[in-house]
């Protein structure tokens, strides 16, 4: 593990777009394994339908018909785990930025707004997080030259000495967010940050018995890209403190163990929303900085995005006949009787799939379905799986019904994810599941 949790930047997902991240992982992508093993992170305790006779009440008691209601199916959808550690419930945000800095009043400026905005409240309220505060006694201004290069270590002992002193003083509340001059280059690992498709991270470290909260920016694109990044950095940090001492909001619960693997164990809030394209945007003003959408507990389950805030139409496909299964994760130093929820299939079986289509309100035109082995966003396919969207329904609207076929070809470690995806106009939803093979 990472002593650290990382903003990453995802070049497949959209170019130049930055993602970040929070806590004590990395977010750095995995190649898939070479060896042919699972497509799998751990750490932690029948043929598709035929219409071709069919008729019209056939057709409808197979594929549903749209409804009026919103959602017409029961959304399964993540829910991240309180640990019981550490909130910023009311955050101080320490900006500190290097004289000659151009970015200084940008980054300023989206410290000291986004407490009062209506993206904070939307993003991080559900988890009793209150309104942070800044301003210019929160501004730290270093007059020394920016160095060449910093690591995390030479950021920990730059805060720590001149806290009370250039910096304000600790209290149980600060978060410092050290936004790094474009000359300097942060080393993490042994490699450039940003070369290494990090764009910020956030951790923490004891000082004189006190845990001090702090984000990192590295500038490895726009400024509106930083604040983007610091977004994602400063809703973790306020959600999950310390990560690094006792965790707070992060990791999905054991029956949505399908999210904890196509998220590649990244599970804070920031995290779960950061492969989705349409997670990152501008706000309007008075608060018009780039900003990523973090993720909601309480809105997914209504059949809302996950990601908040968000307009809508939100669309996405409910599994209709979810099984309860037993997972073998010792392999992935977990245990060998994990219970979660998915679907059991042996090497050379096939399965049918039920699903269901569902939206918060009324679509312009029906959406898309397709299905992929693995995360397709950030993995590349293995082989181990044939999967196939039912060819008679490969678009729907609320209240109809599709299935997918998966065929288990190979599974050497009994473990394989799948993601269905929904797709209208350019804009994409997942719905990672995985199947168990005994």
């Amino acid at each position: 593990m990472k002593s650290s949790h990382w903003i990453l930047i995802v070049s497949t997902l959209a170019s130049g777009a930055f993602v970040a991240c929070g806590g004590d992982d990395s977010t750095t992508i995995t190649p898939p394994d070479s060896d042919g093993g699972a497509d799998v992170v751990v750490n932690r305790d029948g043929g598709a339908a035929d219409s071709s006779d069919a008729t019209p009440a056939d057709f409808d008691a197979a594929y549903g018909q749209p409804s009026s209601m919103y959602p017409a199916f029961t959304p399964w959808m993540g829910q991240l785990v309180d640990h019981g550690g550490a909130k910023l419930t009311s955050a101080v945000i320490v900006t500190i930025t290097w004289d000659g800095d151009n970015g200084r009043n940008t980054f300023e400026g989206f410290g000291d707004g986004i407490g009062a905005s209506s993206y904070w409240q939307a993003a991080v309220g559900e988890y009793g997080i209150g309104a942070s505060v800044s301003g210019p006694a929160n501004h730290a201004h270093v007059s020394t030259p920016p160095p060449n290069q910093m690591t995390d270590q030479d950021i920990q002992n730059f805060i720590a000495n001149n806290i009370g002193k250039l910096l304000p003083a600790y209290t149980d509340q600060t978060l410092y967010m050290v936004y790094l001059s474009t000359s300097t280059t942060l080393i993490y690992g042994n490699s450039s940050a940003c070369q290494a498709g990090i764009g910020g991270y956030h951790s923490n470290f004891v000082s004189n018995n006190n845990d001090v909260a702090y984000a990192v920016l590295p500038r490895c694109g726009s400024d509106n890209s930083v604040t983007t990044a610091s977004s994602h950095e400063i809703g973790e940090a306020a959600t999950d403190a310390h990560p690094q001492s006792k965790p707070a909001i992060r990791q999905f619960a054991d029956q949505y163990f399908a999210f904890e693997t196509w998220q590649r164990n990244f599970d804070e809030n920031g995290d779960a929303c950061e492969f989705f394209n349409d997670s990152r945007y501008t706000e309007q003003q008075p608060f018009q900085y780039g900003v990523q959408r973090l993720w909601s507990n309480k809105q997914g389950p209504l059949g809302h995005s996950p990601c908040q805030p968000y307009t809508g139409p939100y669309f996405n496909m409910a599994p209709l006949d979810l099984q309860d299964v037993t997972v073998d994760l010792s392999q992935f130093m977990g245990p060998s009787n994990f219970k979660t929820k998915g679907y059991a299939a042996g090497v050379g079986q096939t399965i049918n799939v039920s699903l269901g289509f569902y939206s918060d309100q009324m679509t312009s035109v029906p959406w898309s379905v397709s299905v992929f082995e693995s995360n397709p966003v950030v993995n590349q396919v293995t082989g181990r799986l044939s999967v196939s969207v039912d060819p008679a329904k490969t678009s729907g609207v609320n209240g109809e019904k599709t299935n997918v076929k998966v065929t288990v070809k190979q599974n050497p470690a009994k473990l394989e994810l799948f993601t269905v995806v929904s797709t209208l106009n350019g804009v994409k939803h997942y719905l990672p599941l995985i199947i168990s093979s005994p």
